[in-house]
Parts: structure tokens; sequence; C-alpha cells
């Protein structure tokens, strides 16, 4: 869009006709990111609050807009990155989200993780490694489901913190694991994050086959290892139906839609009502 036009445009922005409101924020938002630079030097120059408030929607839109088709391109991924799926969400409502920390914190336990490995260690034997460091070094645990937080999701701040839902505690479990090669993945249980190790040469022909799936793990638990016996215990306790789909794998992208809509709840529940539209979105992009 040319300076012209572009300052035409935001000449209606605080207009009193909503019509017309509405209308030039339509075209505003279709804007590239790129455009918010200059977006906020005429926030900056104008001295209506109105206009100022209602720039920062169209930039909020503008940002919101660029993370989902983001996010649905990673879904679309062939193998999508369970981190960067959590760095999408978290972006969605922090769009100056910085990565590099969050690139830099995982790296650091991979690092750490990825010197006690070799070809020749068993499978339990490299979840004990992860175990170790995932747990007893850098102390991450998740928090109670009793008492939400706003932040329990954010992948920036758990890191930080070392603590939150028990939802990213298993996604970061799992998706430093997978990028270890360590075939870690998530199973479809209802209101409980169980991961799986894949047996990788069982599973080539057929990734759902729980013939496929070598042991259980409990990412809340330190890593716990259990087998299809003590799964189908924890099944009977929750009064649910023992489904076949409970105990096979789950695909990282239904994760980290689990992850969104435990984001919605959370809201929900802390009465943050704004934000729950545009996770609704990003649950039916993905």
């Amino acid at each position: 869009m040319n300076k012209n036009k572009l300052e035409a445009l935001l000449s209606l922005l605080d207009d009193p006709d909503k019509e017309i409101y509405r209308s030039v924020e339509k075209e505003l938002i279709e804007l590239a990111v790129s455009a918010i630079p200059q977006l906020e030097d005429f926030w900056l120059e104008s001295k209506s609050p109105l206009f100022q408030e209602r720039l920062e929607m169209v930039i909020n839109k503008i940002q919101f807009k660029t993370v989902k088709k983001e996010l649905v391109a990673w879904s679309s991924a062939k193998n999508p990155n369970l981190i960067d799926g959590a760095i999408l969400v978290n972006k969605s409502y922090n769009p100056n989200l910085l990565i590099d920390p969050i690139r830099k914190s995982i790296q650091k336990i991979k690092d750490d993780v990825s010197l006690e490995l070799n070809d020749n260690l068993t499978a339990l034997e490299k979840i004990k490694i992860l175990n170790h460091f995932f747990y007893n070094i850098y102390n991450y645990q998740a928090l109670s489901p009793n008492q939400p937080t706003n932040w329990d999701g954010d992948i920036s701040t758990v890191l930080s913190q070392k603590h939150g839902n028990y939802i990213i505690i298993a996604i970061i479990y799992a998706g430093i694991a997978q990028e270890l090669n360590i075939p870690v993945y998530g199973i479809n249980l209802p209101d409980s994050v169980i991961l799986c190790y894949k047996d990788e040469l069982a599973a080539k022909s057929n990734m759902e086959n729980t013939k496929s799936i070598l042991f259980y793990i409990n990412p809340i638990d330190k890593g716990t290892v259990f087998g299809q016996k003590d799964l189908q215990q924890i099944i009977k306790a929750k009064n649910i139906a023992n489904k076949a789909q409970f105990y096979k794998l789950a695909s990282n992208t239904s994760m980290i839609k689990r992850l969104v809509q435990h984001e919605i709840n959370v809201y929900k529940k802390l009465n943050l009502n704004s934000f729950i539209p545009n996770f609704k979105e990003l649950f039916r992009s993905i």
C-alpha cells in the first residue's frame, strides 16, 4: 500500500461513523506485519486518544493474523516441531516475544543430555538420562491445576520459572526428546498428558499401531515409566470408557491444540475474556 493511500485510510480511523471505521479497519488489517513500524509512527504523532486506541487494535489484529498464518503453516508440515508450535501459541498473545532466549534454554538442556547419550543405550536408559537432567538438574515441575495462572502455558515464562501447567511441561519434555532423536510423543488421554516411547522399527508401517509403543511416561511425575497394564488402571480410575485411541500416539499438532484449549479454559476461569476469541480462532485453524 502506498503512503498516500495509507494516510488517507488512517485519516478516517477515528471517524465517528462506525461503518466507516469498520471499513477502514478491514482494509488496514490486511497490511503485512512489516508495516507495523510505520503504523507505530502514526500512533506516536497522533493527539487523538480514539485514533491511538483504534490503531492499537489494528496493529494487534495484524500481528495475530500473521501468527495464525504461521501456525497454520506449522500444522501443515510433515513433522511439525513441538517447541516451535508452543512458541507460536505464546507469540499469539505476546507478539514481541523474544525467540532467541527460548531456543538457547532448550539448546542448553539438549547439549547437556546429548553428552550422555550414545547408540548403545536402551530406550529406558535414554529416558533415565533425560529425566535426570530435566527434573533433577533443571528442576522442571508441573503446577497444580487448581492454581491456574495466565502465564503457566507460556513457554518463555515456563523456561525461566522452571514450572508450568502439565501440558506445556509435557510439550517441552517431548519436544526436547524429539530434537535429540529420542522418539517420545503424546497420547490422547482426556484430562491427562501421558507420553510414550515409540519403537521406531515396529512403527515404520503404522504410526498409530499400539504395538509400536515400548512404554509410557508420566511427565508430571518426574518421567516415571510404566506399561500398558498400568495405563489401563489409570483409565479405569478415571471412570471413562476404555477406548483403543487412548493407547495410541498423538500427533504434535494435537498436543499444541490441547495447549490452546487449556489456555481457553484457564482464561475463562480468570475472567480474561478478551483473549478467548483469538484462542478459539487459533484452535479452529490448527
